[in-house]
């Protein structure tokens, strides 16, 4: 019985550990991102570029799926930025949920954080909405 415990104790010390690390370096997703399907518009702001106004799914489809790209980092210090993008999810209840981000940070309710994979974001949503005949 000693034994089994051991073994138990032994694997769930790796897997935390294992997660643990893996959050640290390829950072933590962000947690309350909207469902397509509850999401009526979506409102794409950018500082160099008009402000579109989407309702067609596949666009929402696309911002909606861009958010699994922010991943945050825990550890890392954050830089006194503005956003160069913002993205507000029009629900279909009335509510609304934004995103902004520049190349190194994220505002996601409220709080600022410092975005693990640099630049991607930002350029995504620049070719998706704004240079593909978005």
């Amino acid at each position: 019985m000693k034994k089994v415990v051991r073994y138990i104790a032994l694997i769930l010390f790796v897997t935390v550990t294992l997660v643990s690390l893996n959050l640290l370096i390829d950072g933590v997703p962000l947690r309350g991102t909207p469902d397509m399907e509850q999401v009526s518009c979506i409102i794409v702001e950018h500082s160099d570029y008009a402000t579109k106004e989407h309702t067609e799914a596949d666009k929402i489809q696309l911002a909606v799926a861009m958010l699994g790209y922010l991943h945050y980092s825990p550890l890392k210090g954050l830089t006194d930025d503005v956003p160069i993008i913002k993205i507000t999810y029009r629900m279909q209840d009335g509510s609304e949920i934004v995103v902004q981000a520049n190349e190194k940070t994220v505002w996601w309710n409220g709080t600022a954080r410092a975005i693990t994979d640099e630049n991607t974001f930002v350029k995504m949503c620049t070719a998706v909405f704004y240079l593909q005949n978005g």
